[in-house]
């Protein structure tokens, strides 16, 4: 049997479109990876956890902005989204400020989210610095 050109045309497209999928998966999974390995490798292991074990506070934050980075940049320009309520959460703001919390992105993300994560690796971190300010000064933390 033989194979029509609009066939062959077909298969070779699905083919391209599951390569262009599958190095486009590789990318976001290496810049995951790579923020990981920057977090543990820059962070000693007493940094990381309580007396009683637990991850700090702080770290959950600094590792979850830097692994969501990019949606949180994406959703702090809308002042809302799954990741954003997760931050406010990671950060204890009480359900009824979360509205406020998602206002402080919206208006600061400017200053936030200056720089992408593959301009500069660090940038979430400075984003946690510039945020537990505006929250402070937002009367969002103590």
């Amino acid at each position: 049997m033989k194979t029509s050109p609009s066939m062959k045309n077909l298969g070779l497209g699905v083919c391209v479109v599951a390569a262009g999928f599958t190095l486009g998966g590789c990318n976001t999974t290496k810049a995951t990876v790579d923020t990981t390995v920057n977090f543990f490798s820059s962070t000693s292991p007493s940094g990381l956890f309580s007396a009683d074990g637990m991850v700090l506070k702080e770290q959950k934050i600094n590792l979850f902005a830097g692994v969501a980075y990019e949606n949180l940049r994406q959703e702090a320009a809308a002042g809302g989204g799954q990741y954003v309520s997760a931050l406010a959460s990671l950060y204890e703001i009480p359900a009824g400020k979360q509205e406020d919390f998602g206002l402080v992105l919206q208006r600061k993300h400017a200053d936030l989210f200056a720089a992408g994560l593959e301009d500069d690796r660090t940038v979430h971190l400075k984003m946690v610095s510039a945020l537990n300010r505006e929250l402070v000064a937002a009367s969002l933390l103590p």
